[in-house]
């Protein structure tokens, strides 16, 4: 059944902001993201989604916690999370991780997965992405 709000699209942008350090909500929201994405893609609509990881999100885009400051944090469910941000990278998504909150919390460049990008300061990528008309989703 089509999507009545989409027709006429050939497009959707949108920057998802996650700052959430709760793996279960992050999971959680990356899953809705990645459906979202399908979404639009059975709709014949091109989906631009750039995901940004800051704050305490960061994590996420770690291979492991080890050695970092969430060390202690339950990692349990971190190869599920990061299995859904590869399929939303192979639909075209892009990760982009902040190296400011990186270094605030210890996670060095080698650890970050290989289909992320790291990116200086994901404000300066939020701002210009909205000023290109990019939806904004903020994810806390």
């Amino acid at each position: 059944m089509p999507i009545r709000d989409c027709q006429g699209l050939t497009g959707a942008k949108a920057v998802w902001d996650f700052t959430t350090g709760d793996a279960r909500r992050f999971h959680d929201r990356a899953k809705l993201m990645l459906h979202a994405a399908r979404s639009f893609n059975a709709e014949g609509i091109a989906p631009d989604f750039v995901v940004l990881l800051h704050g305490a999100a960061t994590k996420f885009g770690a291979r492991s916690f080890e050695g970092t400051k969430f060390a202690g944090d339950d990692a349990a469910n971190l190869p599920e999370i990061h299995a859904t941000l590869r399929d939303l990278s192979a639909l075209g998504g892009r990760i982009e991780v902040c190296e400011i909150a990186m270094q605030r919390s210890d996670v060095p460049r080698a650890s970050i997965m290989p289909f992320m990008e790291i990116e200086e300061n994901v404000f300066v990528n939020s701002i210009a992405l909205q000023n290109r008309g990019y939806a904004y989703i903020p994810v806390t």
